[in-house]
């Protein structure tokens, strides 16, 4: 795969993985402070990023995914979330957003086994909801 990369582009990527290393490597134990990590963006920069070998090998090592992703802020940070869920699978924060998602489907289907509310919570104890 041929790329002509700029020196604009290259000076990008040299500046990221500093910025990753200064970031994500705790200097006084020349260790990563993260147990793993996901590559995400809109432009080529980061599977470039990936491919350059600028990036501190330890902190390499723990990228699980790279991911393209179409929006910025908040929606982007969702969006790769999204994305990279089966690898997160783990992740508390994935499970956590499974079952409020199951929990809000349930009160959706309005089955009476899920409650919410200190009222409609002690109505449902008491056997009168």
């Amino acid at each position: 795969m041929f790329h002509i990369f700029s020196e604009n582009g290259h000076n990008y990527v040299k500046k990221t993985a500093e910025l990753a290393t200064q970031f994500f490597i705790d200097p006084a134990l020349d260790q990563p402070n993260v147990s793993r990590s996901i590559l995400a963006g809109s432009s080529d920069f980061k599977i470039e990023q990936c491919q350059s070998n600028m990036f501190d090998q330890q902190f390499q090592a723990k990228i699980l995914n790279v991911a393209d992703v179409s929006y910025r802020g908040e929606n982007g940070f969702n969006q790769v979330i999204e994305l990279s869920s089966k690898i997160l699978k783990d992740v508390r924060f994935i499970q956590e957003k499974y079952l409020i998602g199951k929990y809000y489907e349930k009160m959706g289907e309005d089955t009476r086994k899920c409650v919410s509310g200190v009222d409609d919570t002690l109505k449902a104890l008491n056997g009168s909801y």
